[in-house]
């Protein structure tokens, strides 16, 4: 496993971590802890995890799994966001919430469902423009006095949010932005153009989630075949939505390219995600220790300059680069 420090900080952390999305949602607590025990075999010790991802039972889970073991374990939660649903049924995301009292109260719960008494990283899941951000930042910078959080990131952020965030974070010498959570893939790379940058001015780490575009990178979806029965595209409208037939149809020459060097799609992603310079850390959703261990030999695929002129000149041929160029960067997390 290769590591990585954080945002200027002397935080180490392994190049690949496990996002908590699934966990309680698609993993009960049995499957949630063989994936993480295994993860620890394997030198993965990052786990990204949220109030709100599986109602709660990820935090839960994870905390169960991590019990009598915390201290091998770097863990990372966010907090702001609460899930809601939608008039037509589906499942979304609330209007963000970063109050002194909602943070407190939030933070104590995610203590006390992880079993523990400080939060590695504690993330800001979104931008909350009604409360001040002096307000935000001061309970911010008490709960690191306390030692109740050790590190601070911002997920969802646009640049001009994120700029807000840093200007704010200057005034107090305790509080640095080390971390940047967004949706970065082969298939969606908007971030470069609009906030990558301005993190490297500010030596904030990216953290990348939907690392395989919520499975479409994995190869398992074909052009022309439906979904595999009980697979995120057959019920989920979103994924179905992002799995067009260019899309499949670039996933399947980018397959073509890694099976040619003796390595799978899942590899590729991952492994084209680690060498770009701003990369820090990959956060993968796995369903099973097989997927978690793919995942892990993407890490030790260390791209040459040919290979990534290779998936350029793919991309560029299906013309997909135009997503970079003019789609509107914003990143919430659906």
């Amino acid at each position: 496993m290769r590591y990585t420090t954080l945002g200027g900080t002397s935080q180490m952390t392994p190049v690949l971590g496990i996002g908590g999305l699934h966990f309680g949602v698609y993993s009960d607590q049995s499957l949630t802890s063989r994936i993480i025990h295994h993860a620890l075999d394997l030198g993965v010790n990052f786990i990204d995890t949220a109030p709100m991802y599986g109602d709660g039972r990820s935090e839960t889970f994870i905390g169960h799994a991590i019990k009598n073991r915390r201290h091998k374990f770097f863990i990372a939660t966010k907090v702001g966001l609460k899930p809601h649903s939608r008039a037509d049924g589906a499942f979304g995301v609330g209007v963000a919430t970063l109050t002194k009292k909602y943070i407190r109260s939030s933070l104590e719960k995610s203590l006390k469902a992880l079993k523990t008494d400080a939060i590695d990283l504690y993330q800001l899941h979104a931008f909350d423009s009604r409360t001040p951000l002096e307000e935000t930042l001061s309970v911010l910078s008490d709960l690191v006095r306390e030692g109740k959080i050790r590190s601070i990131g911002c997920s969802n952020y646009d640049r001009a949010e994120f700029q807000q965030m840093v200007e704010g974070a200057r005034r107090d010498q305790r509080l640095r932005l080390t971390t940047f959570q967004v949706e970065y893939n082969l298939v969606e790379r908007r971030a470069e153009r609009e906030i990558f940058p301005l993190l490297e001015d500010h030596g904030t780490s990216v953290i990348c989630n939907r690392s395989l575009g919520r499975g479409i990178l994995a190869g398992k979806y074909k052009p022309g075949a439906p979904f595999p029965p009980g697979s995120r595209a057959a019920v989920s409208r979103r994924v179905r939505s992002l799995a067009d037939e260019r899309t499949l149809r670039l996933v399947e020459a980018l397959g073509a390219m890694s099976s040619a060097r003796g390595r799978s799609m899942t590899e590729l992603a991952i492994a084209w995600l680690l060498a770009q310079p701003v990369v820090s850390i990959v956060l993968v959703g796995v369903r099973s220790t097989d997927q978690l261990e793919t995942c892990v030999k993407g890490v030790d695929w260390e791209l040459r300059r040919e290979d990534l002129s290779a998936v350029d000149g793919i991309i560029e041929d299906f013309n997909l680069m135009r997503r970079v160029q003019e789609a509107p960067a914003r990143f919430l997390e659906t």
